[in-house]
């Protein structure tokens, strides 16, 4: 059928791919591939548990290349939405300012207006109004933990990652503690009085992971660390996390569920 927008849901599975790589080496590298960990006390018997990066750049690089080309073919579809709804109203093909259509993302009424003069000009009403629908501007006031899954949020943020990743690499991809259970090993003689998680957001440089207390500690006594902890993938680019569920996983599976969503509904609109 002429009005199917088979080619935008293709770059939608060519992004759902890359998503699940990028998911897929994360998940295979051991975390003492990325960080050593240490054990330090002092003579009262305070101390910490510390991780220091390895040498992950190459695995970082690699994971920040496949995540552009993520980013890349969700706007790609999502401006190829736009193109081929503007041969179908217009009946012409080429489209009418064909190297000025794309699918326009705005923060701001006026920025909408504006761009959608020329972006979506040979669209129809019903479709315009559509586009709008889910601008960013136009998100509706929900608890934290479910704006994580609201369609405008989600494309606010793809359009702002894309158009960094476009014109410089973002951010360094990075680690975050999702859930730790830190253990020791401590001489015979020696009791643990308390151990506590500390620390929050991405490991960067040195990490304090936990402190603890140990009673009969004395110089010299070998301690030994594990942090058991589980590492997100994250990266450090705004918005910051709004609630506990508004990971870098889910913020892109959102961004796949939205891109597939708009070009669905652009498509049934005909």
């Amino acid at each position: 059928m002429p009005w199917r927008f088979d080619g935008c849901r293709e770059r939608i599975n060519r992004a759902k791919a890359q998503g699940e790589a990028i998911a897929n080496a994360w998940n295979t590298v051991p975390p003492e591939r990325l960080y050593s960990t240490s054990a330090q006390v002092e003579d009262d018997g305070t101390g910490g548990i510390w991780l220091s990066p390895r040498d992950s750049t190459l695995l970082f690089n690699a994971v920040a290349l496949q995540f552009g080309e993520f980013l890349y073919q969700l706007r790609a579809a999502l401006d190829g939405c736009v193109y081929k709804a503007a041969i179908i109203d217009s009946r012409s093909d080429p489209p009418p300012d064909e190297h000025s259509l794309e699918f326009p993302i705005c923060c701001k009424s006026s920025d909408f207006k504006k761009k959608a003069a020329f972006m979506i000009a040979p669209l129809a009403d019903k479709r315009q109004r559509l586009i709008e629908s889910v601008q960013p501007y136009k998100a509706p006031e929900l608890p934290p933990d479910e704006i994580v899954f609201n369609i405008n949020r989600t494309l606010g943020i793809l359009n702002d990652w894309a158009r960094k990743d476009r014109h410089r690499r973002l951010h360094i991809f990075g680690s975050l503690p999702a859930s730790a259970t830190p253990k020791i090993r401590i001489p015979e003689g020696v009791s643990l009085s308390y151990m506590k998680v500390v620390g929050s957001g991405m490991l960067e440089n040195k990490s304090q992971i936990a402190a603890f207390k140990l009673s009969g500690y004395r110089r010299g006594m070998k301690v030994q660390a594990n942090p058991d902890l589980m590492l997100e993938i994250a990266l450090d680019e705004v918005p910051p996390p709004c609630a506990e569920n508004d990971s870098f996983g889910n913020r892109i599976t959102e961004m796949v569920n939205a891109t597939y969503s708009v070009v669905s509904a652009i498509e049934e609109s005909f």
